[in-house]
């Protein structure tokens, strides 16, 4: 195993202020989202006086429903964060596995795998899993319910999410790791490997993947912001998760629908997207911090 990529604890980037920012951010949020509710007083299903703004009762006031719209928002962080976390770490393994084999065996089975790749990058990806969440919701609850697995899956579209945003989001994960491993497989460790027998599986597993943890954690930081705006985007048109069950984009779906030149509730827009808009960039400037640390190119100058 080689050397090359410096210890992700000892990078110069947690030295880095605005780094530490973004990832106590983001720990912080993880944690308001887990335990966050119990300590608001109210559920987010528990209606009040419509329309409040702002108080020392509401912070950030309540909705139309009269629902506590600081308590939605952490619950929908909740699903938010757990929909980019299991749909980028879909994405992970999908994307790693396929691009690990493609790259390694090489030839003509490469070729095949990389021109299925093109095929899959010309579709629509994101109309993919709308019909994926239209055409298997239904069936999906009926096989929940006979399984009596209701109580640990409460909602199948939620499910779907997961499944069909991981599946969509692999693409340049497998391109990403082909690559790195066309150029590591040639390497002398490797060869050392092969002629002291070693098995396919094990070289890929023990030599070259480690080899590669650096890449394949700044693509899962910057997946998971992806898959966050996805999920949002499709609760924002009413494919999400089902109400009263609140996500960031569908809390935002129902804020809009409020909002008129004659009275501008501004709390049921700046909130949801000021949540949502400083989660995306701790994200992205965590994925981007740790590119740059982990390129040797910048590190050389």
């Amino acid at each position: 195993m080689t050397s090359d990529q410096p210890h992700l604890l000892k990078l110069p980037c947690w030295r880095d202020p605005s780094f530490l920012a973004c990832v106590g951010f983001v720990v912080a949020l993880v944690i308001a989202a887990i335990a966050g509710p119990s300590f608001t007083g109210y559920r987010y299903d528990e209606m009040g006086p419509q329309f409040s703004p702002p108080s020392w009762k509401h912070w950030c006031g309540t909705d139309f429903l009269g629902y506590d719209l600081l308590t939605r928002l952490l619950y929908g962080a909740r699903i938010s964060l757990l929909v980019g976390f299991v749909g980028a770490f879909v994405s992970l393994t999908i994307g790693v596995a396929y691009g690990a084999i493609s790259g390694y065996i090489g030839g003509w089975v490469d070729n095949v795998l990389m021109r299925a790749l093109d095929v899959l990058y010309s579709l629509p990806r994101i109309v993919f899993v709308i019909v994926l969440v239209a055409a298997l919701e239904k069936p999906s609850n009926i096989w929940i319910t006979k399984l009596g697995l209701h109580d640990i899956i409460p909602d199948a579209r939620l499910l779907l999410l997961f499944i069909g945003l991981g599946l969509v989001e692999w693409l340049t994960m497998a391109r990403i790791v082909r690559g790195q491993v066309l150029v590591l497989k040639e390497l002398s460790f490797v060869q050392a490997a092969k002629a002291l027998g070693q098995s396919h599986a094990r070289i890929l597993w023990q030599h070259l993947l480690p080899n590669m943890l650096g890449i394949i954690l700044i693509y899962l930081t910057l997946t998971i912001p992806v898959v966050i705006l996805e999920e949002s985007f499709l609760s924002f048109l009413g494919l999400g998760v089902q109400a009263p069950a609140p996500s960031w984009g569908s809390i935002l779906s129902e804020s809009a629908q409020y909002i008129n030149p004659l009275r501008i509730y501004w709390w049921l827009l700046v909130f949801p997207a000021g949540f949502m808009a400083l989660t995306l960039l701790a994200l992205n400037f965590i994925g981007d911090t740790l590119r740059d640390a982990l390129d040797p190119r910048s590190q050389k100058k």
